[in-house]
This record gives C-alpha cells, sequence and structure tokens, in this order.
C-alpha cells in the first residue's frame, strides 16, 4: 500500500499568519517531522509515498532527493500553491493504485500502528478508518441546557475526541470530492458521513501532538529528546 501525506501549506500559524517555512521540514527531535512520519509508515511495511507538494515545493523535492534508502520510492507531486487538502488529493488520484491507502498530514505526529489499524478495520468491516486521539481538556467544563441552565460541571477530567489525521481510505473517496477547491476536512468527510453509505471507524491512539505553532514545535522537542521512542509504541 501506498502513503500519501499533505506538504503543501503556507504554515500560517507557524510563522505569525504569515508563509514561511515548510512546516513538515522542520526538525524536532533531531529530524524533520516529514521524515519522522516517513519511518513510523516504513515500520509498518509501507515502502510507497507521495508527497503531496505545493508551497516551496523545491525545498520539498530537495529533501526527497537526500533519502537514499533504496527501500522507499518517494515521489513528489506538485498540487499547486494555496490548493485546499481534498483538491490536493483529487489532483493526485491518477497516481494512486487501486486499492486501500493510507492519508495523512505533514505537521502532526503520533504513535499509529498500521497493523492495529488494519487489524481494526478488517474485524469491523468497516470502508475507512480514521485515527482519533482523546484528550484531557485542561480546564473545568460546564454542562449548560439552553435555559442557560448549569446542570453539571467536569473539572479538568473531560475529554474530548481529536482527530489525529491518520486514515486508510480507498478510491471510494473521490466519489465525495466534487473540485479542487474541496477541503477534505470541511467538506469531503462530512459529506461521507452525510451520506452514511460508508462505514467510518475510530482508531484510538495514545500518543499525538500537533506542529502547529512554534509553542508546539518546542513541546514536540522536548518530548522526543527525552522519549525518543514513543512513536514506535
Amino acid at each position: 500500500m501506498i502513503a500519501l501525506i499533505f506538504c503543501g501549506g503556507y504554515g500560517s500559524r507557524m510563522n505569525n499568519g504569515q508563509p514561511g517555512k515548510l512546516k513538515p521540514l522542520l526538525k524536532v527531535g533531531g529530524k524533520a517531522v516529514l521524515r519522522h512520519i516517513i519511518s513510523i509508515y516504513q515500520k509498518g511495511g509501507v515502502r510507497d509515498f507521495i508527497l503531496l507538494g505545493g508551497y516551496k515545493i523545491d525545498e520539498l523535492q530537495k529533501f526527497a532527493s537526500t533519502i537514499k534508502n533504496k527501500r522507499l520510492n518517494i515521489k513528489v507531486v506538485d498540487t499547486g500553491e494555496g490548493t485546499p487538502t481534498g483538491g490536493r488529493l483529487l489532483l493526485a488520484k491518477g497516481q494512486i493504485p487501486e486499492g486501500p491507502f493510507y492519508l495523512t498530514y505533514g505537521d502532526s505526529l503520533t504513535n499509529y500502528s498500521i497493523a492495529k489499524s488494519n487489524t481494526l478495520k478488517e474485524t469491523t468491516g468497516s470502508d475507512l478508518v480514521a485515527s482519533v486521539y482523546y484528550k484531557a481538556l485542561e480546564y473545568g467544563v460546564l454542562d449548560i441546557d439552553p435555559q442557560q441552565t448549569v446542570k453539571g460541571i467536569f473539572e479538568k477530567t473531560y475529554t474530548v475526541p481529536i482527530n489525529a489525521g491518520f486514515y486508510t481510505l480507498d478510491h471510494r473517496i473521490f466519489d465525495y470530492i466534487h473540485s479542487v477547491e474541496d477541503s477534505f476536512e470541511i467538506d469531503t468527510l462530512p459529506r461521507i458521513l452525510k451520506e452514511g453509505k460508508l462505514k467510518v471507524v475510530a482508531y484510538p491512539i495514545d500518543f499525538w501532538h500537533p506542529m502547529d505553532t512554534p509553542a508546539d514545535r518546542k513541546k514536540l522537542d522536548i518530548i522526543l529528546k527525552s522519549d525518543p521512542s514513543i512513536l514506535y509504541r
């Protein structure tokens, strides 16, 4: 199976609201975030990758050329600057073999297990698998009814299911991408859930960390330096 990775965004949140450094190539724990992601998939037996680029495509191509592992086949596809995620995936359709494939983003890390995800897909008879991380909120949460009456309080004990961004998909996904202007998260996934023809299951993971901001990057760097194996267990 092949893994596709979104790598073409501007990284505005990392760069104070302006286009700046290409986030997947920023280093944490001694190497580029993108290299960590490739290693996660490689550990699960994936050898073929498509990097969906756009912004600073030359830097992404240079990165791919530096990977000398002969067991890996890494292709960079230019999906244009400013293209939404659904559009990026649609533009790469012709490069994706028939059958299931993996998809993720180039700006977060998790201890995603391909074996566990595949087992879940098989045992549940699901069509799509989406990873989920149950994040404990750092604040108290109020249960409030429509009349603004407080019915309960959850003081730092409440968790919310976060979309961790690692997916198992197949070519039926393209039935739900209507144009290159579509966002995978805002348009495609809601269409699938609304129509209800495809069974989507959540694969829970126990470590996930975004890298949207400089503060996120600093935290992730500390985590990986203190526990390099956290992504692989």
